[in-house]
């Protein structure tokens, strides 16, 4: 598992987060089921697998017994439960919103989004059998609340060792308790 800052490896980053907002029951989806062995995650394979987020977002709504659902990305190392306890609160605030996204620099971030299960489960599934894998391409026909992440390094990711690189900066200030 890759731990880039000696902050813990990302998946159990995101792990903490999570649960430091309060929410329970969780799993990862689609690829190597080992990382997460002895996390007390469940671990739930792809429904579509090789068929890019939206699929696994699906698979994550059809496993979930809970009306609102937190997706989020492995890579974020900075992860923080304010963002996700964020997410749940704009969602509790408008029980007709079908999902409620990050947004960073006017980019949406359907990664790292929280997505109410009977609002959207059937309008992603009807996209999906079109051919659409992007969750991007969908959010238009969904009802969504945006909100404005205050430190965006919380939802930084690492996608190459230039990223690992490039925030090892923020790693040190957060380090220092900056």
């Amino acid at each position: 598992m890759f731990d880039p800052y000696g902050f813990g490896p990302m998946l159990q980053v995101g792990v903490e987060a999570l649960r430091g907002a309060g929410i329970g029951r969780l799993a990862t989806v689609g690829g190597d089921p080992r990382p997460s062995a002895g996390t007390g995650l469940e671990h739930l394979p792809d429904a579509f697998p090789g068929e890019g987020p939206l699929g696994g977002i699906i698979t994550a709504l059809r496993w979930s017994q809970c009306e609102l659902v937190v997706v989020l990305a492995c890579d974020m190392p900075f992860l923080d439960a304010a963002v996700i306890t964020e997410m749940v609160s704009v969602a509790r605030s408008d029980s007709s919103c079908g999902v409620v996204l990050a947004k960073v620099d006017d980019r949406e971030q359907p990664l790292t989004a929280l997505w109410r299960c009977s609002v959207v489960l059937p309008v992603l599934e009807e996209a999906f059998e079109r051919g659409e894998r992007a969750p991007r391409r969908v959010l238009p026909q969904l009802s969504t609340q945006v909100f404005e992440i205050v430190d965006p390094t919380f939802i930084l990711d690492i996608d190459s060792q230039a990223d690992v690189d490039r925030y090892a900066p923020i790693a040190e200030r957060r380090r220092a308790g900056d």
